[in-house]
């Protein structure tokens, strides 16, 4: 498997006195989130800050934003496009270390991991539950097929 997809927004619109604008990247940031404009808006004191967040991230994001900033950034958040995850969520090889993030290409292992942990589901996932024996045969030769038409 070359990827997996997943929710890479939605688009957050976070609306912050200035003050707190370094405080929601530093949130941002733990999150994988992207910025995208961080402007004034005009006539007021207020900053917009517009940033991507994965959806595996985004739960508990409003409330962490509004611990780091005493309850003075407001977030909006909007589905916003799907993007590939990098990696294979099927490589056991892969090691993940509780608290902390993993690198870029182990990112689909861990999304698939922490949504499992979250749906109180095994983190083993193979497809040989799925299948019977006929039907492995059968894909593996399909694959092998594909494979040598591509070369």
């Amino acid at each position: 498997m070359l990827g997996w997809y997943s929710f890479f927004g939605p688009f957050h619109q976070i609306q912050t006195p200035i003050d707190c604008v370094s405080a929601i990247y530093t949130v941002l940031s733990r999150r994988r989130g992207h910025v995208t404009a961080d402007v004034p808006q005009p006539g007021t004191p207020a900053y917009i800050v517009k940033a991507f967040l994965p959806v595996i991230e985004s739960f508990g994001f409003e409330t962490d934003l509004r611990y780091h900033t005493q309850g003075q950034a407001f977030c909006l958040s909007v589905f916003d496009h799907w993007a590939i995850v990098p990696g294979d969520p099927l490589d056991k090889s892969i090691v993940l270390r509780p608290l902390e993030p993993a690198p870029i290409q182990h990112l689909a292992r861990e999304f698939m991991v922490k949504t499992r942990r979250r749906k109180g589901m095994s983190e083993d996932v193979s497809i040989s539950k799925f299948f019977d024996e006929a039907m492995m045969v059968e894909l593996a030769q399909q694959a092998a097929d594909l494979h040598q038409q591509m070369m």
